[in-house]
């Protein structure tokens, strides 16, 4: 583990189950953002998306909030897939592998070590734990946050079902507050927010608004200080969002 201006680098070496029963090693790079702040939290990216993000965005957000004192943030990526359709049931493999279980079990290995390290991450061994995931990354938060009692809020931005059954199976077991966030122009992002309205029947409240004139990628200096803005809204009380207005410029373009 290295520390650098303010942040924590580290890989976490981790094997799975391939389609045949072979073991197979991956490798998950992870950066985190300490602070004195009592709250953690854990941010999946999007599929292909390297642990700083599209133009540094996740890695210039976890900068600002830490410099706000608002939470630690922990960021990561899976591999990126290898291969198409190896097995007829999932779009993605990896070494012989299912992408999709990569990715949800590479999420709960990334939490891991963020509970295992709480009290360096953001001073306290009893912290607040949020998770936030962007498309695939959201798909792999909705399955894997009912397993941890210490995680009390989630927000789901431009997500779909890609993990499948994964996710299907585990939204509904969740008892803490879901938000949600997504584009008008994104489709299949509104879908999964309807959904979502029958399948977390055990969510405390949830929280689901569309941005106008926004792509699922949430294209443009706007969109990058809206989806800041998910973030304040999820996490820091801000009702403002989608409001452009107080968000952080986060894109390096």
């Amino acid at each position: 583990m290295t520390l650098a201006k303010g942040r924590l680098d580290t890989v976490l070496s981790r094997r799975t189950e391939g389609y045949a029963g072979q073991e197979v090693p991956y490798e998950l790079p992870v950066t985190a953002y300490p602070s004195n702040s009592g709250v953690i939290l854990v941010n999946s990216p999007g599929s292909g998306e390297l642990k700083d993000g599209r133009y540094n965005r996740w890695a210039n957000l976890a900068r600002e909030l830490q410099s706000r004192g608002m939470l630690s943030m922990v960021t990561y990526n899976v591999p990126r897939p290898d291969a198409q359709f190896v097995n007829p049931t999932e779009p993605y493999a990896y070494q012989n592998a299912s992408w999709n279980r990569i990715l949800v079990e590479g999420l709960a290995h990334v939490i891991d070590y963020a509970l295992e390290r709480r009290r360096q991450l953001c001073g306290s061994a009893d912290p607040i734990m949020y998770l936030s995931g962007f498309s695939s990354g959201g798909s792999a938060v909705g399955a894997v946050a009912f397993r941890y009692s210490e995680i009390k809020r989630i927000l789901l931005n431009s997500t779909y079902d890609s993990v499948g059954d994964y996710f299907y199976a585990a939204i509904p077991q969740f008892t803490g507050q879901i938000y949600v966030a997504y584009g008008a122009n994104d489709p299949l992002a509104r879908f999964l927010a309807y959904v979502l309205q029958f399948g977390a029947s055990a969510a405390e409240s949830l929280h689901v608004r569309e941005v106008p004139d926004c792509d699922h990628r949430f294209s443009g200096a706007t969109n990058g200080k809206i989806l800041s803005k998910a973030f304040l809204w999820a996490f820091g009380e801000d009702d403002t969002f989608p409001s452009e207005e107080g968000g952080m410029d986060i894109y390096d373009e």
